[in-house]
């Protein structure tokens, strides 16, 4: 008999039991922008909070970050501005020690599809949908004007 999988964890075949709960951490007042738009769209935010970088110092930030995923009731997701930013070395290193994914470069259209699928992906398949979802939104539209 498998051991059954944490609430929201590891079990990317399974659903989520619980909804995988996520923290967007960004630089200034981006990531409150952010979970303000996707209430516009999608409605509560419930689950998702946000973390400015502003004014903190990098233990500060860790420190945050920390706290807010300690109160979670399983695995989840931090969700940071870009790669090598101070956001994404806090998160990083919370990770060493906490059962999160880091996922870097998030956007809008990566929220709005983390809260339509949080309940029904389990941790690490929500997280690689929203990295797919990410690569995909990337297009180049050229104008034919001269």
């Amino acid at each position: 008999m498998s051991p059954e999988p944490r609430p929201g964890g590891r079990d990317e075949a399974a659903p989520a039991t619980v909804p995988v709960p996520a923290l967007v951490v960004m630089h200034g007042d981006l990531a409150q922008a952010l979970l303000r738009a996707v209430e516009k769209v999608y409605g509560s935010t419930e689950g998702l909070e946000a973390l400015s970088n502003e004014g903190l110092s990098r233990d500060a930030l860790q420190a945050g970050i920390q706290q807010r995923i300690d109160a979670w009731p399983g695995a989840g997701i931090v969700c940071v501005d870009f790669w090598g930013s101070s956001c994404h070395a806090a998160a990083a290193c919370v990770a060493r020690t906490r059962d999160i994914v880091v996922i870097t470069g998030c956007h809008l259209g990566m929220l709005l599809d983390f809260m339509h699928n949080r309940e029904t992906h389990g941790r690490d398949a929500l997280a690689e949908r929203m990295r797919t979802k990410g690569l995909e939104s990337i297009r180049l539209v050229q104008g034919g004007a001269s």
